[in-house]
């Protein structure tokens, strides 16, 4: 049975795209339309019971946060493909670690210095912004960069060679660029971000 991933452009759910192309896993991917509510329907409740993107039903299992299915993916598709790291080593546990700090911690720091700092789509109203709140969550943001630099100074990637754990901070990172964040100040990330994105499998996503 296909995978099937509930989801929308450029939501959460492009990172689970872009792992499912690295991957070559076939799949169905189902655009749901936000502005119909079809993400709040009793159908979709049952895979994502928080009503947002990305859901991903892999046969007779429900997945629901990007960094779940991500790991999900990893451990059950990533190893055949080289994508994962297998058994239950050192390289087994940065994979889990670099990919869950990526969603709970560089992703939440991120967002709120877009919030509240930056002029953006998505940021608040400048009325309802926190100047406070802005600068910790950017220095937050780039103690991150500082790690992904550290990371990489002798590593083309995260794990060394491409993994599915280099999409969560990269696909950030991508966002970031749409609203003019640089990581120029950081230029092993620079590159490496480069790279992911020169990916034929991102591209597809994106």
């Amino acid at each position: 049975m296909a995978i099937k991933l509930y989801s929308w452009p450029r939501s959460s759910g492009t990172r689970v795209s872009w792992a499912l192309e690295e991957l070559g896993v076939p799949y169905e991917y189902i655009h749901l339309d936000g502005k119909k509510l079809e993400h709040r329907t009793p159908q979709y409740l049952a895979v994502n019971p928080h009503g947002k993107v990305p859901g991903l039903v892999d046969g007779d299992t429900n997945f629901f946060e990007s960094g779940a299915i991500l790991l999900h993916l990893g451990d059950k598709y990533g190893v055949e493909k080289e994508l994962w790291p297998a058994g239950r080593g050192q390289a087994h546990a940065d994979a889990i670690c670099w990919t869950v700090w990526a969603m709970a911690d560089f992703g939440s720091y991120f967002m709120q210095y877009v919030y509240h700092g930056l002029d953006s789509p998505v940021s608040y109203k400048p009325e309802d912004r926190s100047k406070a709140c802005a600068e910790y969550n950017r220095s937050q943001f780039m103690r991150g960069l500082d790690a992904l630099q550290a990371r990489l100074q002798e590593r083309e990637y995260l794990l060394g060679s491409f993994s599915l754990a280099d999409i969560p901070a990269a696909s950030w990172l991508h966002l970031g660029n749409m609203f003019g964040v640089q990581v120029d100040s950081h230029p092993r990330v620079a590159e490496w971000l480069k790279r992911c994105g020169e990916r034929p499998a991102c591209r597809r996503a994106r």
